[in-house]
């Protein structure tokens, strides 16, 4: 899904979500969902469970509707842009036919990470076992959009791949699936971030396929690891003028 050619700010953290909900509901609901409470840091958000962000999202949940939710955490895309793929909508237009994209993209995703194994290299720190590699040949959503009609289901990759495939205990296996550094620990607390955070990680499928398609997506998270799934998966609808310009 593009994630080997993106460059990822490491300006991404709490003040992404304020930019956003203010944007679009002003500063007195920003003040309103941090009164009395911790902010949450992305960089001390693990060594307490999460617990500020568990308080955060909770208030969230109750303050904000669910579209409006969903509007607000895709546009946090973990501080991605669609400009940041725009090398994507290039490559497509040469195909103009989805299928063939998705097949190859699916292909070319997955001799990457053959090169990788074969080189005894990393990706993104995580090591490419012979285990890893056959989980993602069975996986064909972590390396593109596996398409049925209108819809494009997607996989998230866990976060550490070998640990994840390992792990026996479900509670282990979820932690191990999730990459989010305002909710993973909370996996192993008593409370766990709502899973309504997860359309943070929608917003990030989404960057790559709105930039590919240059229009704005819909979508919905499906199954999510904070919501006690052993994977994250994703829907994303594609319009009618996409459908009929793109599918064959």
């Amino acid at each position: 899904m593009g994630d080997i050619n993106i460059e990822y700010s490491n300006k991404f953290g709490i003040n992404t979500f304020k930019f956003e909900i203010i944007n679009e509901l002003g500063d007195e609901v920003w003040q309103e969902l941090i009164k009395d409470s911790g902010i949450p840091d992305i960089d001390t958000e693990a060594s307490c469970k999460c617990k500020n962000m568990a308080m955060f999202m909770e208030r969230f949940d109750e303050i904000i509707d669910k579209q409006m939710a969903i509007k607000i955490l895709s546009r946090v895309r973990h501080g991605l842009k669609p400009s940041q793929c725009a090398w994507a909508r290039e490559k497509f237009l040469k195909y103009n036919d989805l299928d063939v994209f998705i097949n190859d993209s699916v292909k070319e995703g997955f001799a990457d990470f053959e090169k990788l194994y074969y080189k005894g290299k990393d990706f993104y720190g995580q090591a490419i076992t012979k285990e890893v590699l056959d989980f993602i040949r069975q996986n064909p959503g972590m390396l593109s959009g596996v398409r049925d009609g209108n819809k494009m289901y997607f996989t998230a990759f866990p976060a550490n791949m070998s640990e994840y495939l390992q792990a026996s205990d479900s509670r282990m296996k979820r932690y191990h699936a999730c990459h989010c550094p305002f909710a993973k620990e909370s996996i192993l607390a008593d409370d766990t971030v709502s899973s309504t955070l997860c359309y943070c990680s929608l917003g990030h499928i989404k960057n790559f396929w709105e930039a590919v398609f240059d229009t704005e997506l819909d979508g919905e998270v499906v199954t999510s690891a904070l919501n006690g799934d052993m994977l994250c998966t994703y829907v994303v609808f594609l319009p009618d003028d996409i459908m009929d310009s793109y599918v064959k």
